[in-house]
């Protein structure tokens, strides 16, 4: 009869650290909260399956079964490609 020998396993690797943050500049932070401030969360029940779910401005998405409210019965108007600055 062979005894088998164990062989001891390799140490897990040191987890990394995390990236740190990036910090936004001023403008784009003042920007963000001016957009945040204008968001209102919204609760309605799925039109299809009743559960209570909830949205953003009166536009709803149901996670139970996939339901979701037209873009037009929002509060707010939809913001239009012009909107975007991309520079």
């Amino acid at each position: 009869m062979t005894k088998s020998r164990k062989t001891a396993e390799p140490a897990p690797a040191p987890a990394p650290e995390p990236a740190p943050e990036p910090v936004p500049c001023p403008d784009v932070a003042a920007t963000a909260a001016a957009f945040l401030d204008g968001q209102q969360i919204t609760t309605t029940q799925c039109g299809l399956c009743g559960t209570e779910i909830a949205g953003v401005n009166g536009r709803y998405s149901c996670g139970v079964c996939g339901w979701t409210n037209p873009w037009w019965e929002g509060t707010s108007t939809l913001p239009g490609a012009t909107d975007y600055d991309q520079g």
